[in-house]
């Protein structure tokens, strides 16, 4: 365990796991907003871990929180300064190098947090995630004892293994049991680290840590709930950036006069909204299947039920097997639909860029709601960006009592 009262295992120690989702991130905003404005008082997190945007979030989460107050104030004033022509900057430098970007090139070896590569321009969010995060924070933080440990996903170039990126209080890797395709690096987290979790394959440059490029981390593990469990947490908060097709929408279903041709647009919104539920829901289930288990386990031979197992297990240091509490909160409305509301109705006249120019074209082609899925993640937009900081917020609310359960 990483803190100090590794022996309290019924103390509740809550987790807070952030996911991938690029312009989504906002309605992470939106429900640590709630959590931190109106719960009874401000209540820690044990452990934070995140992947892509979520990686961003969580570490000006682990660097503010010795100020739990502000911090869904600060972050969504954050948030309110992006712009879309500046995160999406198109210009003759990018020209010149799309061969390179396209067909590749020899890398040479460049020092820690080299970018390259990358179909736009990155400087506006390398700039907003090393000046706008507090970084030493994280490490004041840590020794304070308001955080006990953070970390981040991405997934390295050249083997597609996802690479977690841990920072724990006592300095020292936590006991981490062995998964296909996943290493742990214990290390002193930098902005070079959330960069290349959230940099976008393609679109976005790979960044490089150590010696290695990295890209996106939720290409492998977009919504990180096990690497919270490792690092100690026995309860968790999890934000999810993908409405769940299952419930009922909060508006009347759209039916739409014609078959949508599955352009490649359509096909890449899918394709990531497949990656980002597809893992959440197995972990899920997974946990579900333990909580039966034990459940099961002490009702029939008594509450010794689960230590026993425990001491039996190899791996487990004798950590008794435990119910894990889990509060999944995601969005309650469609968010390719709220994308496509919002270019309708604003027609991004404030904005000239190529991503601009492209989702109006997008939007505008048919008198139709459009599968604007991929367009939700591209649009940092102040308006998007304030429904969506609004929507979490009211999500979040809808699930006041379990939230303030995980603390209990």
């Amino acid at each position: 365990m990483v803190d100090d009262d590794a022996n309290d295992f019924h103390r509740p120690r809550v987790g807070l796991v952030l996911s991938g989702g690029g312009a989504r991130g906002a309605y992470e905003v939106g429900v640590i907003r709630y959590v931190r404005e109106r719960l009874r008082k401000a209540l820690p997190f044990h452990v934070v871990t995140g992947s892509s945007v979520g990686a961003v979030n969580g570490a000006y989460m682990a660097a503010t929180a010795d100020r739990p107050r502000a911090q869904g104030r600060m972050l969504s004033r954050v948030w309110s300064e992006l712009d879309l022509d500046g995160i999406y900057h198109f210009g003759f430098r990018q020209l010149r190098n799309l061969p390179q970007v396209l067909f590749g090139r020899n890398l040479p070896k460049e020092n820690h947090g080299h970018t390259l590569g990358g179909l736009v321009d990155a400087k506006m969010i390398e700039d907003m995630v090393r000046s706008r995060i507090p970084w030493a924070g994280i490490d004041a933080n840590l020794r304070a004892g308001n955080i006990h440990a953070f970390a981040c996903s991405a997934t390295e170039l050249s083997t597609g293994i996802t690479t977690v990126f841990v920072q724990t209080r006592d300095g020292e890797r936590p006991h981490w049991p062995k998964v296909p395709g996943q290493v742990v690096v214990q290390t002193h987290i930098t902005p070079a680290h959330a960069l290349a979790s959230a940099a976008i394959p393609v679109l976005f440059p790979a960044v490089r840590v150590g010696q290695e490029l990295f890209v996106d981390g939720s290409l492998r593990q977009n919504t990180p709930i096990r690497p919270a469990m490792h690092l100690g947490a026995n309860r968790l908060l999890v934000v999810g950036l993908r409405h769940d097709p299952g419930a009922e929408s909060s508006r009347p279903r759209i039916v739409r006069k014609k078959v949508i041709y599955p352009n490649a647009v359509f096909m890449l919104g899918k394709m990531l909204n497949a990656l980002m539920l597809d893992k959440l829901e197995a972990d899920l289930a997974r946990i579900h299947r333990t909580n039966e288990l034990v459940h099961a386990g002490n009702a029939l031979y008594g509450p010794e039920f689960s230590q026993r197992m425990a001491d039996q297990m190899s791996g487990r240091r004798s950590r008794p097997y435990l119910e894990m509490k889990v509060v999944l909160i995601r969005p309650s409305k469609d968010l390719g639909e709220v994308a496509y509301d919002v270019i309708r109705r604003t027609g991004l006249s404030k904005h000239k860029g190529v991503m601009a120019r492209w989702l109006r074209r997008v939007v505008t082609a048919t008198d139709e709601v459009t599968e604007s899925d991929l367009a939700s993640y591209v649009l940092f937009e102040p308006n998007y960006v304030a429904e969506l900081i609004e929507l979490g917020f009211n999500d979040a609310a809808a699930h006041h009592d379990e939230l303030t359960a995980l603390w209990e």
